[in-house]
């Protein structure tokens, strides 16, 4: 399997001139939190990051650190996913945000165990809502009672076409609930890293 982190985006809602995943929590940048997760799980045969123009000082620390880096557009997380899947096809990609703070290994590797059985093109690791605002987030992408990791595991071989079929899985974890999109919220990242 390939792990794959979204690291090009523009961070529009974040208000600053710091690329997102450069953004310290705990003296240490996000982008290098969650590469560190992954790498120390051991489970994944690639690591790679798409970036994109937008993201240039993200793009040099990636450099030092050794991790493969794949160029997208930038314009959208859909349109710079989309690429990257195509890219890696027909390998099984879990993809991550760049911005997990809390991402550790031990998790990680609890949904890789999660979801080693299913066959699924896409299997999305989600949270009850009410979970994530008990703990104080609030959630970016909702529906219903659930919302959203931006953890998603996808079999590139079985993906055809823009609408995908998706399957979730559950998993109430702090170490999931928290993605920075805003200084209260990486302020918060602080918080909840240190009652860690």
């Amino acid at each position: 399997m390939i792990a794959a982190i979204m690291c090009g985006g523009s961070a529009s809602r974040m208000s600053t001139a710091m690329e997102k995943p450069m953004l310290k929590v705990d003296g240490i940048v996000m982008i290098d939190r969650v590469a560190s997760a992954l790498a120390r799980t051991d489970r994944f045969g690639r690591i790679v990051a798409a970036v994109s123009a937008n993201t240039p000082l993200t793009n040099a620390f990636l450099k030092t650190k050794d991790i493969e880096m794949i160029e997208t557009a930038g314009d959208g997380y859909s349109q710079d996913l989309s690429r990257l899947l195509s890219m890696l096809r027909p390998e099984k990609v879990m993809v991550f945000p760049a911005d997990l703070p809390l991402l550790d290994a031990r998790i990680v590797n609890e949904i890789i165990d999660a979801v080693s059985t299913k066959q699924e093109p896409a299997i999305s690791i989600v949270l009850e809502k009410a979970f994530v605002e008990g703990i104080g987030v609030k959630p970016s992408v909702v529906f219903g009672c659930y919302c959203h990791s931006g953890i998603t595991v996808f079999d590139a071989a079985n993906i055809a076409g823009e609408i995908v079929p998706e399957s979730y899985v559950v998993m109430n974890r702090k170490e999931i609930a928290l993605n920075v999109n805003t200084k209260e919220e990486l302020e918060l990242a602080e918080l909840l890293v240190h009652r860690a």
